[in-house]
């Protein structure tokens, strides 16, 4: 008796080897559940990040792929259009060398007429010479008859410019017998020969005339010439110009059309590298994904055997079989020592006073940790454990205890939930929120640029008019300048041509009516002769001028017209691609207001759900801590009750 009075006379606040498993198994519980739900939330977030990944480079790569068939598509367009530039431009090559060949040969043939023209001129003016000193020489020498003028005769007569019948005539004459009665200088036979010296002479006169009319047609037919050969010369020239023109056009679009092909294919190759780091990075994310998937359902199911293996064994310890014994027979020294703390003056105090006294210290406690932790559980708790019986408190407060600890993990489970939706929410509404922010900014961008390129194609159409009306204006304006330079040179050819006609015929006459006429028209510059030589400069002058202006003006109208069709060709290629870059923005503007009215919708139903959330998750006035913290207190307190109502005598 005195070992078991000096153990009861021991305070200890030990506890049983089975209340103390219990405890570890339950905090293992505890710990395992909050373990769990925390990784449900970890959980979500990786697999929202999974599918945000899969769809933004799902995206991006479809995105790259269209861009990469586009580029292809463009590569081919502007290798065909190199191509069709090529011909063209080997055309326009062909053109260019027929028209200079042309223009060679049309030169030389020219050359040849000018050469064979210069010759005849010269014969002409010659026999046209002889012939005058010929006819003033018969004159001189019909009262002489000498051989001088047969000889003449005969010179002429072999000439082929003499025509036929007056060559004919001239033979004849010199078979007469009177010419050879000329040439045996008889004098009884000159009247003879004279009057056949006259008939001689008319014909001479003629033939003169015919030199003269000879000549003067072939100046004229030379004059043809010669302006044929410009008019020739200056459509070769327009030719080559207008070829070469339109060659450097396509020349400057070619190289356009190559740089643009090398600039699609560094783009193709660089979209091509972005896809495939995409579809790499994609590939890993998606193995990560699918690991820690396969490895987080592994770890739920090892975590939700490990609870139900937990609970089943509290089950176990917790019932008569294990519990009670543990109660019956180790808990009696514990008991002595709870009974002399509570009773430490009467040793001799009976079993059921003492579990009376225990079951109101109990009781007490409860209401004291109510008070301080302001908790309506433990006040009726304590009320009920105060008029109970023993037994009955005892199992109404390890059913608090359990009720309490299921609530825990019910509300652990709930706030993993919470957290988990409201995590994911909030990072919908983040999202949706940059997303609308981003679209609008593109929207705005899209809007101002279309509004830009709407007033820059204006501007170009505008250009492009006023183009077509200057080269119209320009074009009438030429149109009329060479009908009045055409019509200034052939008055001016037909003023010459009737000019040289005029001295011609004063020639003539001067020449016909003796020398004395001859010389008082050579005694003064400003004679008549004189006044027509300069008239007739004059008109060759102007006829030079005329052509030289002609050919300056149509020059500079094709410099003109070539500037300004190449001028009316880039703003018709810029009008092009502007309208091109336009209908791609207003494509790209519809498909963002398109975007951001679903994402709207997104948003919108994002903030939706979290107002349902609220009241859940987000709506108590007391945070999740302070009730778990709260909680754990009211467990803590009832199984403190316990080990006061656990504190019994041994019997």
């Amino acid at each position: 008796m005195a070992s078991v009075a000096a153990t009861l006379g021991k305070s200890t606040s030990a506890i049983t080897p089975v209340q103390k498993v219990l405890q570890m198994m339950e905090d293992m519980k505890a710990k395992g559940i909050t373990e769990k739900n925390e990784e449900i939330v970890t959980f979500k977030t990786l697999v929202q990040f999974c599918k945000d990944t899969n769809v933004a480079k799902g995206k991006a790569i479809s995105d790259s792929a269209d861009a990469m068939v586009q580029l292809k598509a463009d590569m081919e367009k502007y290798a065909s259009d190199e191509k069709v530039l090529g011909k063209e431009m080997s055309k326009l090559d062909k053109l260019i060398f027929q028209a200079e060949a042309d223009k060679a040969s049309s030169k030389q043939q020219y050359d040849m007429d000018e050469a064979d023209y210069n010759k005849l001129h010269a014969q002409y003016e010659q026999n046209i010479v002889d012939m005058g000193v010929g006819i003033n020489d018969l004159k001189a020498q019909k009262a002489s008859l000498g051989a001088s003028a047969s000889s003449f005769i005969q010179r002429m007569a072999s000439k082929p410019e003499v025509p036929e019948h007056a060559r004919g005539a001239l033979m004849a004459f010199l078979s007469t017998s009177s010419a050879v009665q000329l040439q045996r200088s008889e004098a009884p036979e000159a009247s003879s020969y004279a009057s056949n010296t006259g008939g001689v002479e008319d014909i001479l006169f003629g033939l003169e005339d015919k030199l003269h009319e000879e000549l003067a047609k072939l100046e004229r037919d030379f004059l043809k010439t010669q302006g044929s050969f410009q008019m020739l010369q200056q459509t070769f020239t327009d030719q080559i110009d207008q070829h070469s023109i339109s060659r450097n056009h396509k020349a400057s679009t070619k190289k356009e059309k190559e740089e643009a092909r090398a600039t699609a294919e560094g783009d193709l190759a660089d979209t091509e590298s972005l896809k495939a780091e995409d579809e790499a990075y994609l590939m890993d994310v998606q193995s990560n994904c699918a690991q820690e998937s396969s490895d987080y359902e592994k770890r739920q199911k090892d975590r939700a055997g490990e609870v139900r293996a937990l609970n089943k064994a509290i089950e176990i310890i917790s019932g008569g079989a294990v519990s009670g014994a543990a109660e019956k027979h180790l808990s009696s020294l514990v008991q002595g020592a709870s009974l002399a703390q509570l009773r430490s003056n009467s040793a001799s105090t009976s079993k059921a006073s003492l579990q009376h006294d225990a079951q109101r210290d109990a009781a007490s406690f409860l209401q004291q940790q109510s008070r301080r932790i302001s908790s309506g559980v433990l006040a009726a708790l304590s009320l009920r454990v105060a008029g109970d019986p023993f037994v009955k408190v005892k199992k109404m407060i390890q059913d608090m205890v359990f009720k309490l600890m299921t609530e825990a993990n019910e509300e652990a489970e709930q706030k993993g939930f919470c957290d988990a939706e409201l995590g994911k929410n909030k990072m919908t509404r983040d999202q949706k929120t940059t997303s609308i922010d981003e679209l609008t900014a593109t929207i705005d961008e899209l809007s101002s640029k279309m509004v830009q390129l709407g007033t820059e194609i204006s501007d170009l159409s505008q250009r492009i008019s006023d183009t077509d009306a200057a080269i119209q204006e320009a074009t009438a304006i030429r149109q009329d300048e060479k009908a009045k330079n055409t019509q200034t040179i052939e008055e001016a050819v037909g003023a010459s041509v009737a000019v040289k006609q005029a001295l011609d015929v004063l020639n003539e006459y001067y020449q016909s009516v003796g020398g004395s006429a001859v010389l008082l028209q050579s005694t003064s510059s400003t004679g008549i002769l004189g006044m027509l030589e300069v008239i007739l400069s004059d008109f060759a002058r102007l006829e030079s001028n005329t052509k030289s202006n002609e050919a300056t003006s149509q020059g500079t109208y094709k410099k003109f017209i070539a500037d300004s069709n190449l001028d009316r060709s880039m703003a018709e290629q810029q009008v092009k691609d502007k309208s091109e870059s336009r209908t791609e923005a207003d494509i790209n503007l519809a498909d963002a207001k398109k975007d951001w009215e679903s994402t709207q919708a997104e948003l919108s139903a994002a903030k939706a759900y979290f107002e349902k959330l609220k009241p859940t998750c987000a709506g108590e006035k007391v945070s999740y801590d302070d009730r778990v913290a709260r909680r754990e207190l009211e467990i803590e307190s009832l199984k403190e009750a316990l080990k006061i109502l656990d504190e019994q005598p041994i019997a």
